[in-house]
């Protein structure tokens, strides 16, 4: 992978964060802490009335989701242990809406992206999965600004 690919993943990756962030402070959420590192295994520590929850946010580039790997899954649950909160999982599509697809490898600055997000899952501490309830309705084509131009 190049430096601009590279730089169009870690681009994406904090689109998804920024959403996410968004979409927790509109839920009544204050937000602790933000990662904005793609390899650590958290990306927002939250905290509203009913506790502490730690996510990880994957964002990929539409048709694929966000998703994380095993690694990543314990290292969550022995952060949400050890801060006594609830671990959740947030994975996204991306897809810009000024590409074709002969441009889509060379992402960079001033595009307008669609979200994809089916909603924030609960992490189970017992194994992989992490289809085990939505908090959320599904939202589908929510329009996000590049966060480069912010």
């Amino acid at each position: 992978m190049n430096s601009e690919n590279l730089e169009s993943d870690q681009n994406i990756h904090v689109l998804g964060i920024s959403y996410i962030y968004n979409y927790l402070c509109r839920e009544g959420y204050a937000i602790y802490e933000v990662h904005t590192d793609q390899d650590y295994h958290f990306q927002l520590l939250a905290n509203r009335d009913d506790g502490f929850i730690l996510v990880a946010v994957r964002t990929a580039l539409h048709p694929d989701f966000g998703t994380i790997d095993k690694i990543t899954h314990e290292q969550l649950i022995k952060e949400s242990n050890h801060l006594d909160a609830i671990p959740h999982f947030a994975g996204l599509a991306a897809s810009s809406l000024n590409t074709n697809d002969m441009q889509i490898d060379g992402l960079t600055g001033g595009r307008e992206y669609e979200v994809t997000f089916n909603g924030i899952t609960i992490v189970d501490n017992a194994g992989n999965n992490f289809d085990i309830s939505f908090e959320t309705e599904p939202e589908k084509g929510e329009k996000q600004d590049d966060p480069e131009n912010k």
